[in-house]
Formats: C-alpha cells, sequence, structure tokens
C-alpha cells in the first residue's frame, strides 16, 4: 500500500511538472487555473445530490452507487446516481450546478478545468472533493480465443474507437497503441458512441479489441458472453516514459476477470470532484460521511478498497481543492503545509 501511494504520488507530481512545461499531449504550456472562491453560500444542506458518472457496469458507476447509497443512510440528505456516457458529457451540468459531484480520473479533471485536451471550453468550477481510488487500472481487451498476444499483434485489427461522451477513453487508448509501437493508423477504426457499446463489441465480434477497466460489471457481463482476455502491456522503462506523459503507469493487474496470469496494465487516480456552485458546508459534510463510513463503502465494491484515507489529500493534485473538503481535511489532520504549498503552487 505504501508503495502504491508513493506510485500515485509521483504520477501527480509528472503530471504538474509535464503540464508546466506544455509537454502533454493537447496542452499549452502553463495553461491557466481558475482558483475562484466557492459562489455558494448557503448554510442549509440540499434535499438531494447527484453525482455525475459513468454508464451502469463502469467503475465510476459503482463508486458512485456506493457514496450516494452511503450519503443517503448517514446524513439527511439523499444521494442518486446520475449516468452518462462519460465526463465531457456530464461536466457543462456540474460547471453550471445541476450536478454536486462527479468521478473523473487525474488527468481529465485536469483537461476539464483549462479547456485543455478533450474538452474546448474550460470549466474553471471544477474542484476535488476527494483523492479517490489508486491504481484504476485500465488495459486492451480482446476475445481469449484470439490469437492477439500483445500491442503489435493489433496492427491491421478492428479497434472500438472514439467513445463520444468519455473521449478520455481514447486518449488512454492511444497510449498503450503507442506504448506497443503502434500508430492510430495501424488499426482499423469503429467508432462507438461510449465505452460499453464498443467492449461489448469485443465479446460479439464486431471489433477485435477495446479499452476497458478492469473488476467492473462490464467486464463481467462479456466475459459471461464470451471468455475475453486482457492483453499484457510491457513494463519496460520505455513504456512508463510514455505512460508518465499522461500521468499513468505500468502495473501488475490483480485477478479479476480477463486476466489471464500475470498481466500488466494501466494505473492512473480517480478522482470525486465537486464545483464552486456547491456550497462548502455540503461538500464538508458529504466527506466526512464518506471518510467516516469507509468500512461501510469497502464492502458495497472491490474498487472501494483503493479508496483509502491516505489517497483522499493528495500533494500533487492538478486542480484545486474544494475549502469544505480542506476545512474536513484538517480537522482530521491530513491537510498539512504540503498541500497548502500545492494550493499556492498551482494557484500562482
Amino acid at each position: 500500500m505504501i508503495r502504491r501511494f508513493k506510485k500515485v504520488l509521483a504520477m501527480g507530481a509528472v503530471v504538474g511538472l509535464l503540464i508546466a512545461q506544455g509537454q502533454l499531449p493537447g496542452f499549452a504550456a502553463a495553461a491557466k487555473l481558475d482558483c475562484s472562491p466557492v459562489t455558494e453560500k448557503s448554510d442549509n444542506l440540499p434535499r438531494t445530490i447527484a453525482i455525475g458518472t459513468n454508464p451502469a457496469g463502469t467503475g465510476a458507476h459503482a463508486l458512485g452507487s456506493g457514496l450516494a447509497a452511503v450519503a443517503s443512510k448517514a446524513t439527511s440528505v439523499s444521494g442518486k446516481v446520475q449516468p452518462y456516457n462519460g465526463p465531457n458529457a456530464w461536466m457543462p451540468l456540474l460547471d453550471n450546478g445541476e450536478l454536486e459531484f462527479g468521478i473523473i480520473n487525474i488527468l481529465d479533471s485536469y483537461m476539464a478545468a483549462t479547456g485543455t485536451g478533450n474538452y474546448k471550453k474550460a470549466y474553471h468550477s471544477i474542484r476535488v472533493a476527494q483523492g479517490g481510488v489508486f491504481p484504476f487500472t485500465a488495459g486492451l481487451l480482446v476475445r481469449d480465443k484470439s490469437e492477439i498476444k500483445q500491442v503489435s499483434d493489433l496492427k491491421g485489427k478492428r479497434m472500438a474507437w472514439d467513445f463520444g461522451g468519455h473521449a478520455i477513453n481514447q486518449t488512454w487508448q492511444n497510449a498503450m497503441l503507442e506504448i506497443g509501437g503502434l500508430k492510430a493508423s495501424d488499426v482499423v477504426q469503429v467508432r462507438f458512441s461510449n465505452l460499453n457499446d464498443g467492449v461489448r463489441a469485443v465479446a460479439e465480434g464486431k471489433v477485435d479489441s477495446s479499452i476497458s477497466a478492469l473488476g467492473i460489471g462490464l467486464v463481467e457481463e462479456v466475459n459471461a458472453m464470451e471468455l475475453i482476455r486482457f492483453i499484457s502491456l510491457p513494463n519496460t522503462e520505455q513504456a512508463n516514459k510514455v505512460l508518465a506523459r499522461y500521468g499513468a503507469g505500468i502495473v501488475k493487474s490483480d485477478p479479476t476477470a480477463g486476466v489471464k496470469g500475470d498481466t500488466h496494465v494501466i494505473g492512473y487516480p480517480l478522482e470525486l470532484v465537486s464545483s464552486t456552485k456547491v456550497s462548502e458546508k455540503t461538500v464538508y459534510t458529504m466527506v466526512k460521511a464518506w471518510w467516516d463510513n469507509l468500512a461501510e463503502l469497502q464492502t458495497l465494491h472491490p474498487l472501494f478498497k483503493k479508496w483509502t484515507k491516505e489517497h483522499q489529500a493528495l500533494t500533487n493534485f492538478t486542480v484545486p481543492y474544494h475549502p469544505g473538503a480542506i476545512k474536513f481535511y484538517k480537522e482530521v489532520g491530513v491537510w498539512t503545509a504540503k498541500q497548502e504549498a500545492r494550493s499556492k503552487e498551482i494557484c500562482s
């Protein structure tokens, strides 16, 4: 666990450094972050909160469902999950106050905050509430009976592509192709409007491969349709050098559906975000409830085993933390001078 925590800090540091140097794909150097204060000042808790996630069957949806259930049980606020194709679809709703929270990875949240990468518009209101899961893992899925054994075998094969409102999946998929020595033009691109349809298409034989997260209901579903397998990615210095540009790294997968023997995949942080349109009291109350009831959360889905207290107040975040979250983390002693220094650094 300590080793993984050090790795997430290192990934965050790399992301911040490369952003500042303009070396992340799709980023201008030192893209501007808006660190304006919260605009919602109410001391009254809302009757409900909505958490934006990916579609049912995904890791983000499982996490959002667990958080909503515990919020409803532990507070006077009713939590609900709002599934969308991905963060590109729900980000405008978080920005205008229709959603209170959302599940998103660390690279995607920075893109959204600065209007870079997969976002044409900057959503300045986004704020981190919890550091979330590390490592959240993803890989390239094929049918188990396929002769595709490594990334380079995908040359000339059909790959699920684009993913509509969840564009970051294409970013990760391109990175995995790159570490296998392939370019986008080396595969046959079959476009899908969402990730779930692309993953199901592998089992249905409509495509040969797709990106997918590991340990999620969707993978169990397609594995029941047709045995599937994750390709083991090259665990090399060069592969990690490429992935570091995206804030990710090569990790060894835990045993789960689609993992056949020792399998290396990519790992990166998955955060819970809120916005400046949500009051300090609301975020404080929710973060406290989830912190105090972590043991219950960890019974709801295996991904919550990676949702540990030491990951919630990170020191190398790339988007500002919400002041309601900061207030709570100070009370429990995990928001220190390191986090304060990081806040000043990214907001300067």
